[in-house]
């Protein structure tokens, strides 16, 4: 039997608690996976997300109802969009402020129904209003039917030509889409702030020099260095980790918190040089350890 098989043998053998929310996470009620947030409802894999309910994968504060919103602010119905505030239903959206019924706009403010328009303020279905204009006409639109105006808005987005991905404020990130605030990073999906990594999803922010990371990532402390990471946080140089959080030089392990040198361990707290959750000395530990990389197929020095 080898090690991973011990490790999974390990995991099978402790149980663990039904709902993972992490460290610094407040008065959340019904919640998973939500870290660093405070008064969520109904909110799954939030990151920093205050006083929301109903969404998923958002960052923000004041969020009903939002799918990947990164943040936004005071949002209603906000898909894939990035900074954001004061809005409703808006899809594929960037730096808006007070906008309804939008979707591929970026950096515009008071606008309605509008589709692809880049700095662009008091328009309506991309019809250009003066200030007044648009003020009256949009008196007149909210005493209408929001379903129309919906349909409206999603029928000129089939009709206008989409960007190959959506991309904000990045440098040299190909081969991805819906990557925020990042840098040097190839393959990534909706990710934000990540730093040459590859092969990345649902993460950020704060990843740096990592691999296959999915919905992993911290503002307090970086991931860096660290491959094959699932649900966790602040880690540096790890691999095949889940559920983890503040880690440095953990392997295939889960539910660690605050813990470094361990190996094919299982929801400890403030431990180090452990090895299938067994307490070893440091020498005896890093004996062990190259033992079980060269088993696996490491390159040991």
């Amino acid at each position: 039997m080898t090690l991973l098989d011990k490790y999974e043998l390990l995991k099978k053998s402790i149980p663990l608690l039904p709902l993972y929310n992490g460290q610094n996470t407040e008065n959340c009620k019904f919640t998973d996976y939500t870290f660093n947030s405070k008064n969520c409802y109904y909110c799954f894999g939030g990151f920093r997300l205050e006083d929301s309910m109903y969404s998923i994968t958002s960052m923000g504060k004041n969020l009903i109802d939002c799918y990947y919103a990164v943040g936004c602010e005071v949002c209603y119905e906000c898909l894939d969009s990035n900074k954001c505030y004061n809005s409703a239903f808006l899809y594929d959206s960037n730096n808006c402020n007070d906008c309804n019924y939008c979707a591929l706009c970026i950096s515009c403010s008071d606008c309605f129904g509008c589709v692809g328009l880049t700095h662009k303020q008091y328009c309506i279905f991309n019809k250009q209003y003066t200030k007044d204009e648009y003020l009256i006409k949009l008196a007149e639109l909210k005493k209408g039917d929001p379903e129309k105006y919906l349909e409206k808005m999603l029928a000129t987005k089939k009709a206008v030509p989409h960007p190959a991905s959506q991309q904000y404020n990045n440098q040299n990130c190909p081969y991805g889409d819906y990557v925020y605030d990042s840098k040097n990073s190839y393959w990534c999906f909706n990710c934000y702030s990540v730093e040459d990594c590859g092969y990345g999803f649902d993460s950020g922010p704060s990843v740096k020099k990592s691999w296959d990371v999915y919905w992993s990532g911290d503002e307090r402390n970086t991931i860096e260095l660290s491959y094959e990471m699932t649900l966790s946080m602040s880690t540096y140089n790890c691999s095949y980790l889940v559920n983890c959080d503040n880690c440095t030089n953990c392997f295939y392990s889960s539910d660690l918190r605050n813990c470094s040198d361990c190996f094919g361990c299982v929801a400890l707290t403030n431990k180090k040089y452990c090895i299938l959750n067994n307490q070893l000395s440091k020498e005896k530990y890093e004996k062990a350890v190259r033992i079980i990389k060269k088993e696996l197929g490491w390159k040991v020095e």
